[in-house]
């Protein structure tokens, strides 16, 4: 399927109405909940979790972190108001949900981590904690629901309402189209592409074989932050920085993911059992946005800027082209880019923390 929707874009050029990632995660909800064919829950969770350990290698060994930082300062101050904003609303939205979800302490650390990286984040966040398996079909389901209507949202009438607040931004380009150049497949290199893969193997297998040294047992905490940790360093040298096919790599394997996550979303079961969760993940939504306005108006960030941003710790990487094809502002793909990957890699270590904070506070 990532195959298929790669050639779409490349033919039709689906950008402005369904991105690859989009293309991926529609299949995989109507293979689920149309039953078009049988769904194996045990063999989707593998490639759902294999797909998310190597994305995240490979998409932050392309990480330049000295660069994140010095990019556009309304750039970074409008993804720290997103990332605090969302910090906030899972940490209120728990308490005050707490006796309508069990252990909510693992959702709220689980929804901490998408609205600081997006979805990559969410699944390991939740892995990390020990999350069950209904637990992450139930947040997925109705996480892909909203997220499904910010996204419209998003792409239609957010540049109006969010002008309402914030000022307009300072240069703002109307191109037709959007130059998705930051995937260069044409310029893979086999051999270093290959390269990037067997170094991602051995930080995943690394983090598996410490964790089973040190605790008998996978231990996902250890092995999230181990996998985020080293590829993050791992960035720090140029050779690995310069490994041309990693990001298109990574972002292939975020495709599989995207797949993977729509056929674990299951509305029937949200719809019988969900209502809670559909309250908890709308009220996070909302509160985060809220707070995220208000924030960039305190801090004088633009309109388009505070989309964008507010997008790339929401959704991730994958989605950034889309958005700023949305806004005709394609100056800031660059930065939405950067940001993001700072997101996936902030997000597993906000997630944890957050979760944990919730269940300190819950249960003293």
């Amino acid at each position: 399927m990532p195959f298929i929707a790669m050639w779409l874009d490349r033919r039709y050029k689906t950008l402005s109405v369904l991105s690859p990632i989009v293309i991926c995660f529609a299949v995989g909800i109507l293979i689920r909940n149309l039953n078009l064919m049988p769904v194996d829950e045990t063999i989707t969770g593998y490639f759902r979790d294999i797909s998310i350990l190597y994305a995240l290698p490979l998409l932050l060994f392309s990480s330049d972190v000295p660069t994140w930082f010095k990019q556009s300062h309304k750039t970074i101050v409008g993804f720290a108001c997103a990332a605090f904003s969302g910090m906030i609303a899972a940490t209120i939205v728990s308490l005050y949900l707490s006796t309508n979800i069990n252990d909510i302490w693992i959702p709220g650390g689980m929804m901490a981590g998408i609205h600081t990286g997006g979805t990559p984040n969410l699944f390991a966040v939740g892995l990390a904690l020990g999350a069950e398996e209904e637990v992450f079909t139930l947040t997925n389901s109705a996480q892909i629901l909203w997220g499904a209507i910010y996204l419209l949202f998003v792409l239609t009438l957010a540049q109006k309402l969010f002008g309402l607040f914030l000022k307009k931004a300072d240069q703002n380009e109307t191109e037709d189209s959007v130059d998705t150049s930051y995937l260069r497949h044409d310029l893979m290199n086999p051999k270093m592409t290959l390269l990037a893969i067997v170094l991602a193997t051995v930080i995943v297998a690394f983090s598996v074989a410490l964790s089973f040294l040190v605790y008998d047992k996978l231990e996902s905490t250890l092995i999230i932050v181990l996998i985020t940790t080293i590829a993050i360093m791992c960035s720090f040298n140029h050779k690995v920085r310069s490994l041309q096919g990693s990001f298109e790599v990574g972002d292939f394997c975020l495709l599989m993911f995207g797949v993977a996550v729509g056929m674990m979303s299951d509305f029937k079961s949200l719809i019988e059992d969900g209502g809670a969760y559909v309250l908890f993940v709308l009220l996070i939504f909302l509160i985060t946005i809220i707070l995220h306005i208000g924030l960039c108006r305190l801090c004088e960030v633009d309109r388009d800027t505070s989309i964008m941003t507010s997008s790339a710790a929401i959704y991730g990487p994958v989605f950034i082209p889309q958005v700023a094809q949305a806004l005709k502002n394609k100056s800031l793909i660059v930065g939405g880019i950067a940001v993001s990957l700072l997101g996936l890699a902030a997000g597993n270590y906000v997630g944890i923390a957050i979760g944990y904070f919730i269940k300190y506070l819950l249960e003293g």
